[in-house]
């Protein structure tokens, strides 16, 4: 056996008597400081990420879709919309596609009560949405996400659904004055919707809540109920997003409908990832740079954790391991019992985190993910993310073992025993 190996040899043994005689308490509690660092290393910035993936996820999900044409910035309409519509039609892995009218409104209530012109009476201003109630829904889901009320039929040509979003009980700042929402308006309630010059009445039939703000900004009418209030007598629309059948062809579907549709200059053609507002793109950048922030910070307190666990215990058995140098024991097996001791220390702290994460709180969060204003939040995290992680934190915590074990084996082997 060499020299190397004897000393590893010797080391084990001396973690593993060290680790038994220690205080079993004192050893747990260890354990759960570093699942503890582990966890803000990972839950942290899992959880901000998923709230960004959220943001985006939902952005998709009940806005965009998986292709999103809009007019080009020189148009304020899509035109000649049923050619388009067609083009759409043939796209081979096409799921499906919904047709959307909009244009900036102002919703009233409490207009019946009003005895004079000059009475101020609830108002707020949304996008007024005219749809297909029946293809929205094959895209989007919407109805899903309605949590009061009922969804629409195209039949309901006196009926909105409105977003959470107009409603102050809704509202996460409800004694803002300068936001202005609908304070008791409600579902059966008749609002006043104006466009332009064109106003007509509506009885809220439900409330949609989707955690998207473009979304829940909204007031979905019947398309021809839009058309009427814009006084459009023409088929063209504004948004059309497209479905389709598997999102690892979008790419190709939309070179497809750009060539189908090479000639038409007016329209921009884009995937979910391209349409996503420049802002929720950088609070995906932001979300992810403060939880890696605060993994750094974690680590750092990790480090000084067994640093300081280590270096404690090492000066106080100062005299101790000045016999063991004393009776042939060579430091660098005193060293290598130590940097174990720091392994056991941080190997169990991320196993213990890590089945903590991966068998509770992922597969809760997935299933009952965070309700926050903005958007559902769930915990963005994968093994990928807790193998990188844990080793980083285990090397970190190997060299904080090292280094004050190193410091104390280092001194005088007399001193050390008589405590000098």
């Amino acid at each position: 056996m060499n020299k190397t190996n004897a000393s590893f040899t010797v080391g084990r043994f001396l973690a593993i008597r060290d680790l038994k005689r220690s205080n079993p308490w004192t050893t747990l509690l260890i354990i759960f400081v570093m699942s503890l660092t582990f966890l803000n290393m990972v839950l942290i910035g899992g959880l901000l990420l998923g709230l960004a993936q959220g943001m985006i996820g939902s952005f998709k999900q009940y806005y965009s879709a998986d292709l999103f044409i809009t007019p080009s910035t020189e148009k304020s309409i899509i035109e000649q919309t049923q050619d388009i519509t067609s083009a759409v039609e043939t796209i081979p892995n096409l799921d499906s596609y919904t047709l959307r009218i909009t244009t900036p409104a102002k919703v009233e209530y409490g207009h019946r009560t009003r005895t004079e012109t000059t009475d101020i009476v609830e108002n707020s201003q949304a996008v007024l949405t005219g749809i297909n109630f029946a293809q929205e829904n094959e895209v989007t889901d919407l109805s899903k996400k309605v949590i009061e009320g009922e969804y629409l039929s195209d039949t309901d040509f006196n009926s909105v659904l409105v977003g959470k979003n107009l409603f102050e009980k809704y509202s996460n700042r409800p004694d803002s004055s300068t936001e202005q929402k609908l304070k008791n308006a409600e579902v059966g309630s008749v609002i006043n919707i104006i466009v332009g010059k064109t106003q007509k009445e509506f009885i809220i039939k439900g409330i949609v809540g989707t955690g998207n703000n473009t979304i829940d900004s909204r007031i979905f009418v019947v398309d021809v109920a839009a058309r009427e209030m814009k006084n459009q007598e023409n088929l063209d629309v504004n948004e059309i997003a497209i479905k389709l059948t598997s999102a690892n062809l979008v790419n190709e579907s939309r070179s497809y409908l750009q060539n189908i549709l090479e000639k038409n200059q007016d329209i921009t053609i884009q995937t979910a990832d391209e349409a996503v507002p420049g802002s929720s793109a950088d609070i995906t950048k932001t979300f992810k740079l403060l939880g890696n922030l605060v993994g750094v910070i974690a680590l750092i307190v990790g480090a000084i954790t067994i640093f300081i666990v280590i270096f404690v215990n090492a000066i106080t058995r100062r005299k101790y391991i000045g016999i063991l140098k004393g009776i042939g024991i060579s430091a660098q097996a005193i060293e290598i019992s130590y940097v174990i001791q720091s392994l056991f220390y941080a190997l169990s702290g991320v196993l213990l985190a890590s089945l903590f994460l991966m068998g509770f709180l992922k597969p809760y969060l997935d299933i009952h993910p965070l309700v926050l204003p903005i958007a559902e939040g769930r915990l963005a995290v994968t093994n990928g993310d807790i193998l990188t992680r844990g080793i980083i934190l285990i090397i970190t915590s190997l060299i904080s073992g090292f280094i004050p074990a190193r410091l104390v084996t280092r001194q005088n082997t007399l001193d050390s025993i008589l405590g000098k």
